[in-house]
């Protein structure tokens, strides 16, 4: 990078040209950093910052332009032979194709903020044939808007671009990741609208139309829906106190209860209690909950699919919220326990299964014993978790209340497929009665 600010120095324009349009033809250069500096000395008065938003977008212009005719005209037997040796193979070549020939020209316009992918977007345009007129219009789009974010967020911040830079590029990322999710999202629901659409308007009509119909699946939705929004507000309010460093008081308050009602004679107890949230007690929890769905017999390969989803899910969400946290608030100091890996793993794995012994109780009462009995578990391994693995109380809590939302959120999603299906089969059978 060092080397190419020299250059830069030196040679101004003609620099920031043919670093654009060498990285779009597959030559690695980190050009955000190159794009920031640039609008920095335009600030300082060393470049024009109309002509350098010019070069960068007429040598962007350039490498993209350049990079779609290669990908045309070598064409797909080219790089599935050759592809290997620029991390282009068969199998990601036909991955790429085929996003890009459903969503090529929306992804075309973000996909240069994204490193990595920005330098196979154009070729991967040029290898299956999307028309050059529609190629020209949201590349270059893209291309306007990469170029000029990051030469205008330099001159913008002139001086203080040193200072901000760190901050910037994680917000970009985390927008990156969001626009991902989201594009995610809608990649789902048009593969599947149809069914999206004939579920939500039976969802709709059985709201709304027929009253008297699943009267208790209905209220049951209800609750997981009240249960869900409110421990998903209570993450933000947590969330908003772990930023804000508002935890001491909690957490010395609940240390000081705990050390003064338990003193080392519960040690071994406590101890062998923590066994609870070891691999060997979840994979047991786990076998035993696929039991349970099949012995209730009910819905069992939705129960059996959800069941590996949330599960499965639980570490994905608690790594991911991990890396979250220590990405964006690199540099500071931060509890790298918070949420409590361990707690929100348990009350998933735990949390399932009791939901999977109460839904099919028919005995309200047993139901209500085995809630009970679901939080002392809860409030134990706290205590435990607390004097013996000396877990920070506000990190344990973390853990139940971010554990509680996903699995509120899987069940809920589960309860609708349940009342979905059940309303097909509904239908199904009012059709064939009145036949």
């Amino acid at each position: 990078m060092s080397g190419m600010i020299h250059l830069l120095n030196e040679y101004g324009y003609i620099t920031l040209f043919l670093s654009l349009m060498l990285e779009l033809i597959l030559i690695p250069i980190p050009n955000e950093a190159l794009l920031s500096y640039v609008g920095v000395l335009s600030f300082h008065g060393k470049l024009n910052i109309v002509f350098c938003l010019l070069a960068a977008e007429a040598g962007a212009i350039c490498g993209v332009t350049i990079s779609y005719w290669i990908g045309y005209k070598l064409g797909a037997p080219f790089f599935r032979k050759f592809g290997h040796y620029i991390h282009m193979g068969p199998e990601k070549l036909d991955r790429l194709s085929k996003w890009y020939e459903h969503y090529g020209k929306v992804l075309l316009i973000f996909s240069y903020f994204i490193p990595g992918i920005r330098h196979v977007a154009s070729i991967i345009s040029g290898v299956i044939r999307l028309p050059f007129r529609y190629f020209s219009i949201f590349s270059y789009i893209g291309v306007f808007l990469w170029t000029g974010t990051f030469i205008s967020l330099g001159y913008l911040l002139g001086p203080e671009w040193d200072k901000y830079q760190g901050i910037i590029k994680k917000w970009l990322v985390l927008a990156c990741i969001v626009i991902g999710v989201l594009v995610l999202c809608y990649i789902v629901f048009k593969a599947n609208k149809k069914y999206i659409k004939e579920s939500a308007l039976l969802l709709f009509q059985s709201v709304f139309k027929r009253y008297k119909s699943f009267v208790k699946i209905k209220l049951f939705i209800f609750l997981i829906l009240v249960l869900f929004v409110s421990l998903f507000t209570l993450m933000v309010g947590m969330i908003q106190d772990f930023l804000s460093d508002e935890f001491d008081p909690f957490d010395t308050v609940s240390r000081t209860i705990i050390f003064s009602l338990f003193n080392s004679n519960w040690r071994g107890i406590m101890s062998a209690f923590l066994f609870f949230s070891s691999w060997a007690a979840f994979v047991a929890i786990g076998l035993i909950t696929v039991a349970v769905i099949l012995v209730n017999n009910t819905n069992k390969w939705l129960e059996m699919l959800f069941l590996a989803l949330t599960l499965s899910g639980s570490f994905l969400f608690s790594g991911a919220i991990h890396w979250l946290f220590r990405f964006m608030l690199s540099g500071k100091y931060i509890v790298s326990d918070f949420p409590n890996e361990q707690s929100l793993i348990l009350i998933v794995f735990y949390g399932l299964l009791l939901m999977m012994l109460i839904r099919h109780q028919k005995n309200y009462f047993s139901g209500a014993v085995l809630f009970f009995v679901f939080l002392s578990f809860l409030l134990a391994y706290s205590v435990c978790g607390v004097y013996i693995a000396h877990i920070n109380p506000s990190d344990l809590m973390a853990g139940y209340v971010f554990g509680a939302v996903w699995i509120s959120g899987m069940i809920l999603s589960l309860e609708l497929f349940r009342l979905v299906s059940l309303i097909k089969e509904n239908l199904k059978n009012s059709i064939v009665k009145n036949n």
